[in-house]
């Protein structure tokens, strides 16, 4: 797939939202981690201590006295639930927490490479292109504001259009990186 000017603008348009994100990410998936790495450790119960938990909490009254013919069978009940039990006690669901912490890594590994891509085709433009894009694209300033804060800070007066043609070859340039071995 060849890349063309408009998504070159789109990857520049979405850089800082991209940025932020991946920021998120990283921040959410750091919280993750730190809940997975405390559940369990305040208390771990023994395996005896769930078992005999286990067994007390089912012998009501109701059950060992039952009109119906259903056959209550304590031993197998709990061998049966027990993994669960053992899950529930940590009060944190570790297996949730597991899938969130690789969701938010497949996440963070594609913002990653658009950020670092984006940061790439920084490094090749002129001071003059690279400072027309940012503001055009990440401050998304119209071109009047533009022409004002180029003034200001090259102390230069470039009209408009001599700044698209900045825009312009900036793009080519990473248009000619993008394609490249395609």
């Amino acid at each position: 797939m060849k890349y063309i000017k408009e998504d070159i603008e789109t990857m520049l348009i979405n850089y800082k939202e991209d940025e932020a994100k991946l920021n998120e990410i990283k921040l959410k998936k750091e919280e993750y981690q730190e809940r997975l790495n405390y559940a369990g450790t305040v208390y771990k119960d023994k395996e005896t201590e769930i078992i005999e938990n286990m067994q007390l909490s089912t012998r009501g009254y109701d059950k060992i006295h039952t009109n119906t013919n259903k056959i209550f069978d304590q031993v197998a009940n709990t061998a049966i639930n027990y993994e669960k039990e053992i899950e529930h006690i940590n009060k944190e669901d570790n297996k949730y927490l597991e899938r969130k912490i690789l969701e938010l890594e497949e996440k963070e590994n594609k913002l990653n490479k658009k950020v670092v891509r984006i940061k790439n085709l920084l490094n090749i433009l002129t001071i003059e292109e690279k400072f027309v894009i940012s503001r055009y694209y990440f401050e998304r300033a119209k071109w009047d504001y533009v022409e004002i804060e180029y003034f200001d800070e090259f102390e230069k007066h470039k009209s408009i259009k001599q700044l698209q043609t900045y825009r312009n070859n900036a793009l080519q340039s990473m248009l000619n990186i993008l394609n490249v071995g395609l």
